[in-house]
């Protein structure tokens, strides 16, 4: 399926990708502002070096593995094969393994990453974060790493029919210290109508700032271009619902 594509500054919109016609299924929403939940405000980021960068997940529930789930695979451009993963809240055990590209993760390298708890990742291509025996709920975690891009590679996980019926899931993605500058996703689902919002808060993390800058809905080709501004910070919601089982988005990302 063609792309659902869309282009906005935080101060100015611009054109979207004209270069294919979209075929039905995907759809594409723009606003200026937004009276939904607003993203959350910027927080403090753990930095070691001019180079270091932190993505924060937030709200993110890893289902089970042995119903069908996977887990969240994170693919970074790191300078050191050293990715620090530090988790907070509460909530059933997780797994951190390190991953490159499409390999499988060997379970013999996974560490625990129990609440509360930072554990050190010797791996330059990525981490794969994945639930234990039973799904598990994470309030926050973040990888912390020297990059040499600030470009990675997002796969959500796979869940089995019915896990999110009840309620919608939903996961919030960021990337720190934020920057102005061009925001650029583009992104494929295996089915289903995952949806992806981009907001954003400031400057200055300011709550009556928040800004709902593009929104992508569809089961294929998933695209959305930004500008942000001085002093804001990007949010990526991805939300998920429906009866069926729910299949992977792989995102390629790069943040300004």
């Amino acid at each position: 399926m063609a792309a659902a594509a869309l282009v906005l500054g935080a101060c100015s919109a611009g054109e979207g990708n004209d270069s294919a016609t979209p075929a039905p299924g995907p759809t594409t929403t723009l606003s200026s502002t937004t009276t939904t939940t607003p993203a959350p405000a910027p927080t403090a980021v753990p930095t070691t070096d001019a180079a270091s960068v932190t993505l924060r997940v937030r709200g993110l529930t890893l289902p089970d593995v042995r119903t069908g789930g996977s887990g969240l695979r994170v693919l970074v451009r790191a300078a050191s094969p050293r990715l620090t993963v530090r988790r907070s809240g509460v909530g059933a055990p997780v797994r951190a393994c390190p991953v490159a590209g499409t390999a499988a993760a060997d379970e013999r390298e996974c560490v625990d990453l129990a609440p509360q708890t930072t554990v050190e990742i010797t791996s330059a291509g990525g981490v794969e974060l994945r639930a234990g025996t039973v799904a598990a709920a994470v309030d926050e975690v973040t990888v912390t790493y020297v990059a040499t891009s600030r470009s990675m590679t997002l796969v959500t996980p796979a869940r089995p029919a019915g896990a999110c019926a009840t309620r919608p899931c939903e996961a919030t993605y960021s990337l720190g210290p934020p920057r102005p500058g061009a925001f650029v996703l583009d992104g494929r689902g295996g089915g289903g109508r995952p949806r992806l919002v981009l907001s954003a808060t400031g400057p200055g993390g300011s709550t009556i700032s928040n800004r709902m800058l593009a929104t992508v809905e569809g089961g294929g080709s998933l695209s959305i271009r930004a500008t942000l501004e001085a002093g804001s910070e990007a949010w990526l919601l991805h939300h998920e619902e429906g009866d069926g089982p729910i299949a992977p988005v792989t995102a390629e990302i790069l943040w300004p």
